[in-house]
């Protein structure tokens, strides 16, 4: 998934299927959460399509305040 961390990357998630979502940048299936996390105060964010397909933006670029969800700040890099 080369890329994804300087700029969104599009996660289509399926109505009623989850995804966890990776925060702290050592997952190496980033952005999906691989558990790398463990022994550190990050936890994945866990997202769940309910009532119908969902499409989310990730972002790694490590400035977004929706972290791991883009809101854009890569733009001002």
């Amino acid at each position: 998934m080369a890329g994804w961390q300087n700029e969104p990357f599009k996660v289509e998630i399926k109505a009623g299927e989850m995804k966890a979502f990776c925060m702290c940048g050592k997952s190496q299936n980033g952005p999906f959460c691989d558990g790398s996390h463990k022994g550190t105060e990050y936890s994945p964010e866990i997202v769940k399509a309910e009532g119908g397909d969902k499409t989310v933006f990730a972002c790694g670029c490590q400035q977004s305040g929706k972290r791991p969800f883009c809101d854009g700040s890569h733009k001002k890099l």
